[in-house]
């Protein structure tokens, strides 16, 4: 039996729309993702949804007092993140009784400053919502997050909060970022508005640090992770820079800089400051 000259082409043809379709299924999600990030939806979306799909259930000890208290708890993510990456913490801290307030910011495009302010209105329209109830507030803040709560917390009309917790903030600046900042990707990706502040040489970081409550640091320890950072690291900050001088209590754990906010040993790390104001050693 003879093949037909133009079977060849008939058959690779139909070997190939698979493919073709898988193709343009893709281009058509790449030019949604890239307008929805033109309109503002932080870039690491997607992947902060992926990793923060898994679900932590605290102990019983870790759980807040029964004692009918509104205890608000504010989370700010980090640079470049959404979010969504405090999905998975955010979880756990409703399962532990808290109320947590997981509003997310424009954290490319404006300055440490006007994030904080940004915090202070959410705060406020959070309290106000709860009807003149008596709330207790705390925060939990991951790398760059960590200086917008400070921030906030230097402001004259801040609320007083019960506890602090900050995973992998360089609360002094990241080296790093002096290493990268004249690299047109890094001002393209990270921006440069807060980005740029998290030199250790800008203004940011001569103010004195906020200290209105009992405050933990979270550091990330992956040993010598980025060669750009003398000393141990988490891959990204430094493990002398995440922690600082009058920290009620500081704790290392074994963990990249992104997994800080999901790693369970972390979180339950936060749920342990946030009850007994220190961490479980």
């Amino acid at each position: 039996m003879t093949v037909s000259e133009g079977a060849v082409p008939a058959t690779e043809r139909r070997r190939r729309r698979p493919l073709r379709r898988v193709l343009q299924v893709l281009a058509a999600v790449s030019v949604l993702y890239l307008v929805a990030v033109a309109f503002g939806l932080p870039p690491a979306s997607p992947y902060d949804l992926v990793i923060n799909l898994g679900s932590y259930t605290p102990e019983p000890e870790l759980c807040a007092p029964a004692d009918g208290k509104v205890r608000l708890v504010f989370l700010q993510h980090g640079l470049w993140r959404s979010n969504w990456s405090m999905w998975k913490l955010e979880r756990a801290l409703r399962r532990a009784g808290y109320q947590p307030c997981n509003g997310g910011y424009p954290s490319t495009r404006a300055r440490i400053e006007q994030h904080a302010s940004l915090l202070g209105e959410a705060i406020e329209a959070e309290v106000a919502a709860r009807g003149g109830q008596a709330v207790e507030l705390a925060f939990v803040g991951h790398s760059l997050g960590g200086l917008v709560v400070q921030q906030y917390l230097r402001r004259p009309d801040a609320r007083q909060p019960k506890a602090c917790v900050y995973l992998g903030t360089p609360h002094r600046g990241a080296m790093l970022c002096d290493l990268r900042k004249r690299w047109f990707v890094f001002r393209w990706v990270m921006g440069d508005q807060a980005a740029l502040q998290l030199s250790p040489a800008d203004p940011f970081h001569q103010q004195p640090l906020p200290m209105p409550c009992p405050a933990g640091t979270v550091v990330g320890d992956l040993g010598e992770g980025n060669p750009d950072i003398p000393g141990p690291d988490d891959g990204t900050v430094g493990v002398a820079e995440a922690t600082f001088a009058g920290a009620s209590d500081s704790i290392t754990l074994p963990v990249g800089h992104t997994y800080l906010s999901i790693d369970d040993a972390a979180i339950r790390q936060v749920l342990y400051f946030l009850r007994h104001h220190t961490f479980a050693h």
